[in-house]
């Protein structure tokens, strides 16, 4: 990805209700500002097709009750991560989504994407585990289906011509007592079940000849800035790897914005300290920068002066470096399409 529009397609919740789907004439305004687009299903997809086409479910109602203490980051924890899990894992069985939905919600996107501008890169995505950190290796075979059966029902030629990718869509590495992170053992994916299902999508992506992309948060909490360290500086699961300063969002990250620019400049990801973390970066993966805005960027000063704090951050780095824009919801990306424009065109 070089200058990526993120929209957001299906479902947004769990009654039902899917995402506005944009006007040709709202989608011809971002296709204005970027030619790449990438299809983002925010929801957990629940059930799928295994290889031999039998239906399958990736929680059920056992799942949580066969939750082992070898499953968890601290053991200790287990029934308190069970009880934390519960109303979620009751929440995606009651909605009991189906991959084909997003598959074709996101597949009648690309079509349309494609029929405005017939050069479009498109990215599709694996969904969300709905912060179901130490369980995301239940998900791997759902979501690796999704790849395949995009592939299988979107028209070749806009498969070999317009889809650059697949993206991957969980946005930390949470261990605290949820999950492991082994940092001693890269090969072994850091007995890391997030790190497992990441790999086991990017197999599926490099098996077509497409990329694989990441963008993650940058910050201290549950270890999730060092485990993001680990994967980028230390394997190969990730082509391109866009970085999210979150500072638009929380005002006391101001310092991530500015360690966010030196990995980019560095294409390598360091520390708070300023170390690299890992040692030394021996990947391949390229390191790119996210910009953040949403419909408060209209509504508050505090917001629009951070935005700004954006583009003075990484203004050097357009068409550099790889860069994602998030806008939030796809009416308030359509509000922003000429800021995005400005931004990335300069």
């Amino acid at each position: 990805m070089q200058k990526g529009i993120l929209l957001y397609t299906s479902y947004w919740g769990y009654s039902g209700t899917k995402y506005y789907v944009p006007t040709d004439e709202e989608l011809q305004k971002l296709l204005s500002a970027s030619e790449e687009i990438l299809l983002i299903p925010i929801a957990a997809f629940n059930r799928y097709k295994d290889e031999e086409g039998n239906e399958k479910q990736v929680l059920d109602e056992n799942t949580l009750s066969s939750m082992t203490p070898d499953m968890v980051g601290d053991p200790a924890m287990l029934e308190t991560i069970k009880a934390e899990y519960a109303p979620r894992v009751e929440t995606y069985l009651r909605a009991n989504f189906h991959m084909d939905d997003y598959v074709e919600d996101a597949v009648a996107y690309a079509r349309r994407l494609v029929k405005l501008n017939p050069a479009v890169k498109l990215w599709f995505s694996v969904p969300h585990e709905g912060c179901l950190h130490a369980l995301t290796h239940l998900f791997a075979d759902a979501w690796v289906y999704a790849v395949h059966r995009v592939k299988e029902v979107l028209e070749p030629e806009i498969w070999e011509n317009n889809v650059q990718g697949i993206y991957f869509s969980l946005e930390d590495i949470v261990t605290a007592y949820y999950t492991k992170f082994d940092p001693s053992c890269p090969q072994e994916d850091f007995h890391s079940p997030m790190v497992y299902s990441m790999r086991k999508v990017s197999q599926a992506a490099h098996s077509y000849g497409k990329e694989c992309l990441w963008i993650p948060y940058y910050h201290g909490a549950a270890c999730s800035h060092t485990n993001l360290g680990h994967v980028v500086n230390r394997t190969d699961i990730f082509d391109t790897v866009i970085i999210q300063p979150s500072y638009f969002f929380r005002a006391e990250r101001t310092p991530e914005l500015g360690i966010v620019a030196e990995c980019v400049r560095q294409q390598q990801v360091i520390d708070t300290d300023g170390s690299v973390i890992g040692g030394e970066k021996t990947s391949k993966t390229v390191i790119g920068f996210e910009m953040e805005i949403d419909h408060q960027f209209f509504d508050k000063e505090d917001y629009k002066e951070r935005y700004f704090a954006y583009e003075k951050a990484f203004g050097e780095f357009v068409g550099k470096y790889p860069t994602a824009y998030y806008a939030g919801c796809p009416d308030t990306a359509v509000k922003v399409a000429d800021l995005m424009k400005k931004f990335l065109q300069q």
